[in-house]
């Protein structure tokens, strides 16, 4: 059998067996469908959202990852063709669904994370939601969701290519030299290296940016810088930003 932790890859009775086996976490990654540039497809977040999800799922141990929900609250992103969004209340639900669905079978602790910044204020409400509901049942919820996770994750995103030479000298990043970088890594052939540019730099207000929608910063939909992406940048991101979640977890369960 194929040596998987993604869910949607194993048959009923290997996620049986997995159970029975002592698995009893899950992570859910809620990501988009939304524009990345001119250089970057559509799936970006969602394609990030697996390559962060499966390397937490294997560093934690015992974890499983669910299907990477997407679309997200994209809404900010829809004057570029292509993006797709749904309600607040349509995610929010989609990530309980996913629970309610999945705390039956015998998994205990689900680990919502996002692979999208629209999407983490809705994440931390699903969050709360969701231990209103289950922590009476013996389900632990963990998520990084809300303004501060979103922070957290970006911080950790530019550092590691900061380390490496390509500093991003911006407030929120879209699309710039770490999420190219990523998709240099992992599907190298969906990325337009002709087309790497440089987007909206210096200081920026997120929530004026969630209202008022990119392309009024953006002509072209990035935040940051593309240029100087390169795959060892994609594999120290997605290293840094494993090791940043994994311990998170860890910490939330008292293991750290």
């Amino acid at each position: 059998m194929r040596d998987t932790v993604l869910l949607e890859e194993m048959s009923w009775p290997d996620v049986q067996r997995a159970i029975e086996s002592g698995v009893r976490s899950v992570v859910i990654m809620t990501a988009s469908i939304e524009q990345h540039g001119p250089h970057l497809p559509t799936m970006t977040d969602t394609a990030i959202g697996y390559a962060v999800g499966e390397r937490v799922a294997r560093r934690l141990g015992k974890t499983l990852v669910a299907p990477v929900i997407r679309p997200g609250c994209s809404d900010h992103h829809l004057a570029f063709p292509g993006s797709l969004s749904i309600p607040t209340e349509v995610f929010i639900e989609t990530v309980m669904a996913y629970v309610r669905s999945l705390a039956p079978h015998g998994f205990n602790t689900f680990i919502l994370l996002s692979s999208h910044g629209g999407n983490f204020t809705a994440l931390a409400t699903a969050a709360q939601r969701l231990r209103d509901e289950f922590t009476p049942k013996g389900v632990r919820i963990i998520d990084l969701g809300g303004p501060e996770g979103l922070t957290d994750v970006m911080k950790t995103m530019v550092e590691a290519a900061a380390s490496l030479g390509a500093p991003q000298d911006v407030d929120a990043i879209h699309a710039e030299v770490t999420e190219t970088s990523v998709m240099m890594l992992r599907h190298p052939a969906l990325v337009h290296g002709d087309r790497l540019a440089q987007g909206y730099l210096g200081r920026l207000d997120r929530q004026e940016l969630f209202r008022k929608g990119l392309r009024a910063f953006t002509p072209n939909g990035i935040l940051g810088d593309a240029r100087g992406a390169s795959p060892q940048i994609g594999e120290a991101v997605l290293e840094r930003l494993t090791g940043y979640l994994a311990a998170f977890v860890q910490q939330r369960l008292g293991q750290g």
